[in-house]
């Protein structure tokens, strides 16, 4: 069996306002990184054989926050960047809203075949998040890894999974600094044992 630990990263100005930002490079704010604090302390104690972060800097700051307790180098996946959102990087919800009606609540409930203009697709990115985690999980045994990524790269990885269709991505949350605990078995089922975990940022 191997263990994965899924961290979303902490919080950014434009989560705070609501602006997607997918592959654009935004810090974490102050409160983020209070996050990635409270979610290193939380995580302090769990033994992992490695860390691995998607290459933006919110993610990697996530990363290195929870990586120093345990005295390990973070190791940089660029096949768990977050999606690519094209011409919505950068705009508010209400933007959007007001240039394509209905097209974010399509999102919400068809990411499976929703038509983002400029856009990575979900079936993309689960390609490449699943191509990175089918390799982990396959060359190795009794490991327990910590992996630092995005809202709906994470949302690909857990549907990869579990077997569960892509339009169902949005019906779990998956909120800034959270853990979700999976645990992948020899026999090729995948459980999860936890899934947005915030209490240790209420502490």
């Amino acid at each position: 069996m191997n263990i994965l630990y899924f961290v979303r990263h902490g919080q950014t100005a434009w989560n705070d306002i609501g602006r997607f930002q997918g592959s654009t490079d935004v810090p974490l704010n102050l409160l983020g990184i209070e996050q990635a604090e409270k979610t290193a302390l939380a995580l302090k104690d769990i033994h992992f054989d490695a860390i691995y972060s998607s290459p933006l800097n919110r993610a990697q700051v996530t990363a290195q926050t929870i990586a120093r307790p345990h005295q390990l180098t973070v190791q940089v996946e660029p096949r768990i960047a977050e999606i690519n959102f094209g011409q919505w990087e950068g705009m508010a919800f209400e933007e959007i809203e007001r240039k394509w009606p209905g097209r974010i609540k399509e999102m919400y409930i068809h990411p499976d075949t929703v038509d983002i203009p400029g856009s990575e697709t979900f079936a993309d990115a689960e390609s490449r998040t699943m191509g990175f985690l089918n390799e982990l999980i396959s060359s190795n045994d009794n490991k327990t890894f910590l992996i630092v990524s995005h809202g709906a790269a994470i949302r690909t990885m857990i549907c990869g999974l579990l077997q569960i269709p892509l339009d169902r991505a949005w019906l779990f949350s998956q909120g800034n600094a959270n853990v979700t605990r999976i645990e992948a078995l020899k026999d090729g089922r995948n459980i999860v044992r936890t899934l947005n975990s915030t209490a240790h940022l209420s502490r």
